[in-house]
Protein backbone atom coordinates (compact mmCIF):
# COMPACT_ATOMS: atom_id res chain seq x y z
CA UNK A 1 0.00 0.00 0.00
CA UNK A 2 2.94 2.34 0.86
CA UNK A 3 4.53 1.64 -2.46
CA UNK A 4 1.17 2.61 -4.36
CA UNK A 5 0.83 6.04 -2.39
CA UNK A 6 4.30 6.75 -3.04
CA UNK A 7 4.03 6.41 -6.72
CA UNK A 8 0.48 8.84 -7.08
CA UNK A 9 3.00 11.40 -5.48
CA UNK A 10 5.22 10.99 -8.02
CA UNK A 11 3.44 10.52 -11.00
CA UNK A 12 2.23 14.05 -11.07
CA UNK A 13 6.11 15.09 -11.95
CA UNK A 14 6.85 12.11 -14.03
CA UNK A 15 3.94 13.14 -16.20
CA UNK A 16 4.77 16.36 -16.43
CA UNK A 17 8.77 15.11 -17.06
CA UNK A 18 8.03 13.13 -19.76
CA UNK A 19 6.58 16.22 -21.66
CA UNK A 20 8.90 18.62 -21.22
CA UNK A 21 6.92 20.65 -18.25
CA UNK A 22 7.65 20.58 -14.87
CA UNK A 23 4.50 21.73 -11.79
CA UNK A 24 5.01 24.67 -10.15
CA UNK A 25 6.81 23.37 -6.44
CA UNK A 26 4.79 25.19 -3.69
CA UNK A 27 6.38 25.44 0.08
CA UNK A 28 4.30 26.72 3.06
CA UNK A 29 6.16 27.97 6.28
CA UNK A 30 3.90 28.71 9.42
CA UNK A 31 5.64 30.16 12.61
CA UNK A 32 3.16 30.61 16.20
CA UNK A 33 4.01 32.74 18.79
CA UNK A 34 3.05 31.86 22.59
CA UNK A 35 0.25 33.85 22.73
CA UNK A 36 -1.31 32.42 18.99
CA UNK A 37 -0.42 34.85 16.61
CA UNK A 38 1.74 33.73 13.90
CA UNK A 39 2.86 34.17 10.12
CA UNK A 40 2.61 31.93 7.09
CA UNK A 41 4.59 32.32 4.04
CA UNK A 42 3.76 30.34 1.09
CA UNK A 43 6.57 30.68 -2.19
CA UNK A 44 5.62 29.38 -5.55
CA UNK A 45 8.84 27.68 -7.54
CA UNK A 46 8.90 27.09 -10.83
CA UNK A 47 11.83 26.64 -12.75
CA UNK A 48 11.67 28.99 -15.90
CA UNK A 49 13.26 28.01 -19.06
CA UNK A 50 14.03 32.03 -20.58
CA UNK A 51 16.38 32.14 -17.07
CA UNK A 52 19.06 29.44 -18.35
CA UNK A 53 21.66 29.31 -21.28
CA UNK A 54 21.52 25.80 -21.30
CA UNK A 55 18.21 22.89 -21.26
CA UNK A 56 17.12 22.79 -17.71
CA UNK A 57 17.84 19.11 -16.42
CA UNK A 58 14.56 16.98 -15.87
CA UNK A 59 14.35 16.74 -12.15
CA UNK A 60 13.04 13.03 -12.72
CA UNK A 61 16.78 12.35 -14.79
CA UNK A 62 19.40 14.19 -12.86
CA UNK A 63 22.02 12.31 -14.68
CA UNK A 64 20.16 12.28 -17.81
CA UNK A 65 20.50 8.14 -18.48
CA UNK A 66 17.37 7.89 -19.28
CA UNK A 67 16.29 10.41 -22.19
CA UNK A 68 13.39 12.94 -20.29
CA UNK A 69 12.94 15.85 -22.17
CA UNK A 70 14.51 19.46 -20.60
CA UNK A 71 11.78 21.10 -18.62
CA UNK A 72 9.94 24.12 -20.56
CA UNK A 73 7.28 26.53 -18.33
CA UNK A 74 7.81 29.49 -19.70
CA UNK A 75 5.22 28.88 -22.93
CA UNK A 76 2.47 27.78 -20.52
CA UNK A 77 1.53 30.87 -19.10
CA UNK A 78 -0.02 33.73 -21.46
CA UNK A 79 2.40 36.23 -20.97
CA UNK A 80 5.23 33.86 -19.56
CA UNK A 81 6.05 33.46 -16.55
CA UNK A 82 6.23 36.70 -14.81
CA UNK A 83 2.88 37.01 -15.04
CA UNK A 84 1.31 34.52 -12.48
CA UNK A 85 3.51 37.44 -10.23
CA UNK A 86 0.76 39.93 -12.09
CA UNK A 87 -2.11 37.54 -11.19
CA UNK A 88 -1.52 37.38 -7.86
CA UNK A 89 -1.28 41.08 -7.20
CA UNK A 90 -4.75 41.70 -8.23
CA UNK A 91 -6.33 38.50 -6.60
CA UNK A 92 -4.39 37.80 -3.93
CA UNK A 93 -6.98 38.22 -0.84
CA UNK A 94 -6.28 41.38 0.82
CA UNK A 95 -4.92 40.17 3.96
CA UNK A 96 -2.17 38.85 1.99
CA UNK A 97 0.81 40.69 1.24
CA UNK A 98 2.28 39.64 -2.49
CA UNK A 99 6.06 40.42 -2.12
CA UNK A 100 8.00 40.99 -5.48
CA UNK A 101 9.12 37.83 -7.06
CA UNK A 102 12.56 36.91 -7.47
CA UNK A 103 15.14 34.58 -8.85
CA UNK A 104 17.67 32.28 -8.61
CA UNK A 105 19.21 30.32 -10.97
CA UNK A 106 16.70 29.52 -13.61
CA UNK A 107 14.59 28.85 -10.13
CA UNK A 108 11.36 32.14 -10.47
CA UNK A 109 10.32 32.59 -6.61
CA UNK A 110 6.48 34.44 -6.17
CA UNK A 111 5.93 35.00 -2.39
CA UNK A 112 2.76 35.38 -0.25
CA UNK A 113 2.35 36.12 3.34
CA UNK A 114 0.24 36.86 6.21
CA UNK A 115 0.35 37.33 9.59
CA UNK A 116 -2.58 36.71 11.97
CA UNK A 117 -3.21 38.21 15.59
CA UNK A 118 -4.13 34.74 17.62
CA UNK A 119 -5.79 31.72 16.36
CA UNK A 120 -9.29 32.87 15.71
CA UNK A 121 -8.02 35.26 13.53
CA UNK A 122 -5.87 32.43 11.79
CA UNK A 123 -9.20 30.42 11.33
CA UNK A 124 -10.98 33.52 9.63
CA UNK A 125 -8.26 34.08 7.02
CA UNK A 126 -8.09 30.12 6.27
CA UNK A 127 -11.70 30.30 6.00
CA UNK A 128 -11.97 32.81 3.53
CA UNK A 129 -8.88 31.47 1.57
CA UNK A 130 -10.84 28.07 1.80
CA UNK A 131 -13.93 29.45 0.46
CA UNK A 132 -12.26 31.20 -2.76
CA UNK A 133 -12.04 28.52 -4.68
CA UNK A 134 -15.18 27.80 -6.59
CA UNK A 135 -15.72 24.02 -5.79
CA UNK A 136 -13.86 23.53 -2.06
CA UNK A 137 -15.75 25.00 0.81
CA UNK A 138 -14.60 25.18 4.61
CA UNK A 139 -17.39 23.30 5.11
CA UNK A 140 -16.78 20.44 2.85
CA UNK A 141 -14.13 19.64 5.65
CA UNK A 142 -14.33 16.97 8.43
CA UNK A 143 -13.29 17.78 11.95
CA UNK A 144 -10.14 15.78 11.70
CA UNK A 145 -9.21 17.31 8.63
CA UNK A 146 -9.19 21.32 10.04
CA UNK A 147 -6.29 23.06 11.63
CA UNK A 148 -6.28 22.79 15.27
CA UNK A 149 -4.32 24.74 18.52
CA UNK A 150 -4.14 23.14 21.49
CA UNK A 151 -2.60 24.41 24.67
CA UNK A 152 -1.58 22.92 28.13
CA UNK A 153 0.49 23.01 30.93
CA UNK A 154 1.72 25.53 33.82
CA UNK A 155 4.71 26.57 34.40
CA UNK A 156 5.39 25.83 30.66
CA UNK A 157 2.85 26.43 27.82
CA UNK A 158 2.32 23.42 25.29
CA UNK A 159 1.44 24.32 22.37
CA UNK A 160 0.13 21.51 19.63
CA UNK A 161 -1.02 22.54 16.45
CA UNK A 162 -2.15 19.99 13.94
CA UNK A 163 -3.86 19.91 10.44
CA UNK A 164 -4.38 18.09 7.05
CA UNK A 165 -2.31 18.00 3.81
CA UNK A 166 -6.15 18.72 2.40
CA UNK A 167 -7.06 21.63 3.86
CA UNK A 168 -3.63 23.22 3.51
CA UNK A 169 -4.08 22.43 -0.62
CA UNK A 170 -7.70 23.64 -0.35
CA UNK A 171 -6.51 27.15 0.98
CA UNK A 172 -4.06 27.43 -2.01
CA UNK A 173 -7.07 26.40 -4.54
CA UNK A 174 -7.90 29.86 -5.28
CA UNK A 175 -4.73 30.85 -6.56
CA UNK A 176 -4.58 27.07 -8.47
CA UNK A 177 -7.95 27.51 -10.05
CA UNK A 178 -7.83 31.39 -11.35
CA UNK A 179 -3.92 30.54 -13.00
CA UNK A 180 -5.37 27.86 -14.28
CA UNK A 181 -8.59 29.89 -15.78
CA UNK A 182 -6.70 32.91 -16.14
CA UNK A 183 -3.38 32.32 -17.66
CA UNK A 184 -2.62 28.47 -18.45
CA UNK A 185 -1.76 27.79 -21.74
CA UNK A 186 -2.19 23.99 -22.22
CA UNK A 187 0.00 24.37 -25.54
CA UNK A 188 1.17 20.42 -26.00
CA UNK A 189 0.13 19.54 -22.84
CA UNK A 190 -3.98 19.55 -23.67
CA UNK A 191 -5.85 16.78 -22.63
CA UNK A 192 -2.99 15.24 -20.77
CA UNK A 193 -3.29 17.46 -17.75
CA UNK A 194 -5.87 18.74 -14.94
CA UNK A 195 -5.88 22.15 -12.98
CA UNK A 196 -4.61 19.62 -9.97
CA UNK A 197 -1.65 18.70 -11.86
CA UNK A 198 0.06 22.13 -12.71
CA UNK A 199 1.73 22.88 -8.92
CA UNK A 200 2.25 20.68 -6.32
CA UNK A 201 3.02 20.49 -2.02
CA UNK A 202 6.79 20.38 -2.04
CA UNK A 203 7.64 21.54 0.91
CA UNK A 204 6.00 21.98 4.73
CA UNK A 205 6.84 23.57 7.76
CA UNK A 206 5.94 24.52 11.27
CA UNK A 207 7.88 26.36 13.72
CA UNK A 208 6.82 26.54 17.29
CA UNK A 209 9.23 28.41 19.72
CA UNK A 210 12.52 26.21 18.87
CA UNK A 211 10.61 23.00 17.94
CA UNK A 212 9.64 22.56 14.38
CA UNK A 213 8.49 20.25 11.83
CA UNK A 214 9.37 20.25 8.08
CA UNK A 215 9.15 17.98 4.84
CA UNK A 216 10.94 18.28 1.94
CA UNK A 217 11.08 16.99 -1.61
CA UNK A 218 13.79 14.91 -2.52
CA UNK A 219 14.83 12.37 -5.65
CA UNK A 220 14.55 9.13 -4.58
CA UNK A 221 16.33 6.69 -7.47
CA UNK A 222 14.72 3.92 -6.54
CA UNK A 223 10.65 4.13 -6.68
CA UNK A 224 9.17 2.00 -8.90
CA UNK A 225 8.12 4.82 -11.89
CA UNK A 226 7.27 1.86 -14.25
CA UNK A 227 8.38 -1.97 -15.46
CA UNK A 228 11.66 -0.59 -16.62
CA UNK A 229 12.50 2.67 -15.15
CA UNK A 230 12.88 3.85 -11.05
CA UNK A 231 14.09 7.09 -10.27
CA UNK A 232 11.98 10.17 -9.31
CA UNK A 233 11.53 13.40 -7.39
CA UNK A 234 9.26 12.45 -4.42
CA UNK A 235 6.82 15.63 -2.99
CA UNK A 236 5.45 15.91 0.53
CA UNK A 237 3.60 12.74 1.01
CA UNK A 238 1.86 12.60 4.49
CA UNK A 239 -2.04 13.35 4.67
CA UNK A 240 -1.89 15.54 8.35
CA UNK A 241 0.86 17.26 10.13
CA UNK A 242 1.36 17.65 14.05
CA UNK A 243 3.84 20.09 15.84
CA UNK A 244 4.25 20.66 19.36
CA UNK A 245 6.19 23.24 21.08
CA UNK A 246 7.16 25.05 24.44
CA UNK A 247 6.68 28.12 25.80
CA UNK A 248 8.14 29.40 29.32
CA UNK A 249 5.83 31.31 31.30
CA UNK A 250 8.43 33.96 33.21
CA UNK A 251 5.01 36.11 34.92
CA UNK A 252 3.68 32.40 36.06
CA UNK A 253 7.64 31.49 37.64
CA UNK A 254 8.06 35.15 39.43
CA UNK A 255 4.30 34.73 40.62
CA UNK A 256 4.88 31.70 42.22
CA UNK A 257 8.69 32.65 43.43
CA UNK A 258 7.03 36.01 44.89
CA UNK A 259 4.07 34.22 46.19
CA UNK A 260 6.70 31.34 48.13
CA UNK A 261 9.06 34.40 49.74
CA UNK A 262 5.81 35.77 50.64
CA UNK A 263 4.71 32.35 52.35
CA UNK A 264 8.47 32.14 53.78
CA UNK A 265 8.51 35.68 54.90
CA UNK A 266 5.31 35.52 56.47
CA UNK A 267 6.26 31.69 58.33
CA UNK A 268 9.48 33.51 59.61
CA UNK A 269 7.78 36.47 61.25
CA UNK A 270 5.64 33.83 62.81
CA UNK A 271 7.94 31.94 64.11
CA UNK A 272 10.30 34.90 65.35
CA UNK A 273 6.84 36.67 66.94
CA UNK A 274 6.09 33.24 68.75
CA UNK A 275 10.01 33.55 70.10
CA UNK A 276 9.48 36.98 71.57
CA UNK A 277 6.42 35.85 73.10
CA UNK A 278 8.16 32.87 74.98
Amino acid sequence: MKKKILLLVVLVGVAFGLMGCWPAEVGVTTTFEADGSGERVIVIDIMDDTLSDEPIVNPDDPNGEEGKGAVINNKHIVGGLPAIQTWLEENAPEFITVEDSYTDGYHRYFVLKYTWTDFDDFIEKYKTMVNLSSTLNWSDFDEEELPKLETSGFFKKEMTFTESRAIVEASLDWAVEGIWNDIYDPADLADYVTKNDISVLAGYKVVINESSLEKEAYYDPDVEVNETETGARVFVEDEAFTTTGMFSKPGVVIGTVVAGVVVVGAAVAVVIVTKRKK
